[in-house]
């Protein structure tokens, strides 16, 4: 509750038969599970977490989230992948420069951290601010003599979705609290989804809370350099601090 950012994400799980999630939520030491059967609203609204917190979530786009906290970032990663879709199906060259836009950026942004600095100066951001709207004026220009209709439609959602929330793909910028990307969140996934390849899913809903919920425990654990068993006994003596 007291993060100044949380990174969160969702993979799919089947519920007998049915397609319900996981979504997780992770910064720093923690990592916590829990079993939704859908990405909407009021699926979210359900979260208690999601109702208090009042930091900066951290995501793949998913513009519900955008509802709760009180900042968004957009994990570019996620968009660089876009891009490169883009490029594929249209073969047009300003996802390219995008891509090697928001890299250098990172690139830059990590080489003044190493050195102390705590964000970029004023004018570098507005730089950077300028060759992102180029980049993305540029774009429209490409999309006009894009030639396949669905490569060009969905050239052109990409553009507007770049331009509409920009300030939130490029809030790293602006405060290096904030990660280039949500690969945290991701990762602390993955678990879940190489469960599911071998589990095949979950039989009752319940049981998907369950694995959320000793997930939640066992990680966390693992992230805090606390021994796994030794903590779990103290979490049955009802004597565990950290929950």
């Amino acid at each position: 509750m007291n993060r100044k950012i949380v990174a969160t994400d969702a993979t799919t799980v089947t519920v007998s038969g049915k397609q319900n999630y996981i979504r997780n939520f992770s910064m720093g030491d923690t990592a916590v599970y829990h079993a939704k059967d859908s990405k909407s609203l009021p699926a979210l609204e359900k979260l208690p977490f999601l109702r208090k917190f009042s930091g900066i979530l951290l995501h793949d786009h998913e513009t519900a989230l955008y509802h709760f906290g009180t900042g968004h970032a957009e994990c570019n990663i996620h968009i660089i992948r876009y891009l490169r879709k883009n490029t594929e199906e249209t073969g047009n060259g300003w996802p390219g420069e995008m891509t090697r836009l928001l890299c250098g950026m990172n690139k830059e942004g990590k080489e003044l951290i190493s050195r102390g600095t705590h964000s970029f100066p004023s004018e570098t951001i507005k730089h950077y601010e300028g060759q992102y709207g180029r980049l993305i004026q540029k774009g429209r220009g490409k999309n006009r003599e894009t030639q396949h209709r669905y490569a060009g439609q969905e050239e052109q959602a990409l553009l507007n979705r770049m331009e509409k929330y920009s300030a939130n793909h490029l809030l790293f910028l602006h405060d290096f609290d904030v990660p280039f990307d949500d690969n945290i969140s991701e990762r602390d996934l993955r678990k879940a989804k190489n469960s599911q390849k071998m589990a095949g899913g979950f039989r009752k809903e319940s049981r998907n809370e369950m694995y959320c919920a000793i997930l939640t425990v066992i990680e966390t654990l693992k992230k805090r350099k606390m021994g796994t068993i030794e903590n779990l006994r103290e979490l049955f003596l009802g004597t565990l601090a950290i929950f």
